[in-house]
């Protein structure tokens, strides 16, 4: 893994391949946008003909036209021969430069139409000439644009003959066309050059994105692979201290302590610090177990090794598991039950032992940040979804902070001073549940109003659990 990354790092350091890289996309570009503009101008080519009959001599249009076509039949050519090349080949100085001949030629065959056409007729011949040619000088600029340094190569030769023809007939309106003609072309330069420099620049970043975005996939599975290690290290020895930490509390509890003498008051703050101490150690060492049980069900997440058992589930059986196992918890801390399931919810189709963790781990949070009052757990369809509701009379959470409660190791309050509640981890192994399934999850709160999550589930049956009996 780590030399994967190093390779791609590597290779995103590496000016020359990026370029390289950059210049393919700007040739297969090119290709795919060139078809249309090539077709257009073999029609026009027949079209200026058809109008011009008659204008000029018919040898001369003729030839002008069997060049058009063998220009635009070359240029076709080279983008099959492109498109058909080896895999692997990028010899991308060799195909610009057969590019830029075409272009070049198919400039010069535009502007020759000026010597060919524009000599001795109507001045309603002499604009259509040069609509024409402005027409196609401004309509290749973007497409041309993308390869460099070849649009100067094609609308240099089609508006310099038409410039210097103008110029040669000594009129006002040669004169007012030719100044004009420099005035467009030097702008069309101008936007060639700006559209070059943007398209690179987006083909540059577009690899540099990709080229970061593998290198953070790699890191992520990097870390994945080293939190799940890691979790896996230390949970043998994490269940070997906790297990040890009970039968010593135990012991000492049913073996030790009723043989001390009770009158030693030294000797039995000592056994009450003993005892106190063992309390804490099995506390911390389940809220350590815990994390390390989530850490480990997030790299499985995150690195897609999650083994998903999708069924056909009924959501009612699922929330009565949970208040039956919630139920101890919430009667130690004297809060009240209860649940909203509306009847006849449609069967869903997803991994009941994950919407169990899901459930699960909302109502302990729930227990956890309530003192008093009443939990609900809510079931109600809604269109095509089903959704579910914890609904706590709790401390709330500021609505700034809503959004961040998803996230990984993110606990709310000051970790420095607070004692934390939770391992930072419950909440974001939820989204990951519920979005594989289709659904998303929210929570809605505010301080010290209590919060409500919910998250909904996609109703993939219609049919009703009253309907399965």
């Amino acid at each position: 893994m780590e030399q994967h990354a190093a390779q791609k790092n590597a290779l995103f350091q590496n000016d020359a391949l990026l370029n390289e890289k950059v210049e393919v996309d700007q040739i297969v570009l090119y290709c795919r946008d060139s078809i249309p503009p090539l077709i257009s101008s073999v029609f026009l080519s027949g079209l200026l003909i058809f109008f011009f009959r008659g204008n000029a001599p018919l040898s001369l249009q003729v030839a002008w036209l069997v060049f058009q076509l063998s220009v635009s039949l070359f240029r076709y050519s080279t983008i099959r021969a492109f498109r058909n090349r080896a895999a692997g080949q990028t010899d991308t100085a060799a195909w610009r430069n057969r590019f830029k001949v075409g272009v070049f030629l198919a400039g010069i065959g535009w502007g020759v139409s000026n010597a060919v056409l524009y000599q001795d007729i109507d001045i309603e011949y002499k604009m259509l000439i040069a609509c024409t040619l402005a027409a196609m000088s401004g309509g290749s600029v973007s497409i041309m644009s993308i390869l460099p340094r070849t649009y100067p190569l094609y609308v240099v030769p089609i508006m310099v003959p038409f410039i210097l023809v103008n110029i040669m007939h000594g009129t006002t309106l040669g004169y007012c066309l030719a100044f004009f003609s420099f005035l467009y072309i030097t702008v069309l330069l101008s936007t060639s050059k700006r559209n070059h420099a943007t398209m690179t620049e987006a083909f540059r970043l577009s690899h540099q994105n990709q080229l970061l975005k593998e290198l953070a996939d790699a890191a992520s599975q990097a870390k994945g692979e080293f939190l799940s290690s890691v979790s896996h290290e230390l949970r043998t020895p994490m269940t070997s201290v906790y297990g040890f930490a009970r039968v010593i509390k135990k012991k000492m509890e049913n073996d030790v302590a009723p043989r001390l003498d009770m009158n030693d008051v030294k000797l039995m703050r000592t056994v009450g610090q003993i005892q106190t101490n063992l309390d804490i150690i099995l506390s911390e060492g389940e809220r350590l177990t815990s994390l390390i049980n989530n850490v480990l069900d997030l790299a499985k997440l995150d690195a897609g090794r999650v083994e998903w058992h999708f069924e056909e589930i009924d959501l009612t059986g699922i929330i009565e598991h949970v208040v039956a196992t919630i139920k101890p918890l919430v009667d130690a801390r004297h809060i009240s039950l209860k649940r909203d399931v509306a009847k006849d919810l449609p069967l869903i189709q997803g991994d009941r032992d994950r919407l169990v963790q899901v459930l699960i781990n909302l109502a302990s949070n729930a227990v956890k940040f309530s003192d008093h009052g009443v939990i609900t757990i809510e079931a109600h369809q809604e269109h095509d979804t089903i959704m579910v509701s914890v609904v706590d009379t709790g401390i709330g959470i500021a609505p700034e902070n809503c959004d961040k409660v998803f996230d990984k190791f993110h606990q709310i309050g000051d970790t420095l001073t607070d004692k934390p509640k939770g391992t930072g981890l419950g909440l974001s192994i939820c989204k990951e549940i519920v979005e594989h399934h289709g659904g998303r999850i929210w929570v809605e709160s505010e301080l010290g109003k209590g919060s409500v999550f919910r998250f909904t589930l996609p109703q993939l049956l219609t049919a009703k659990v009253s309907d399965q009996g």
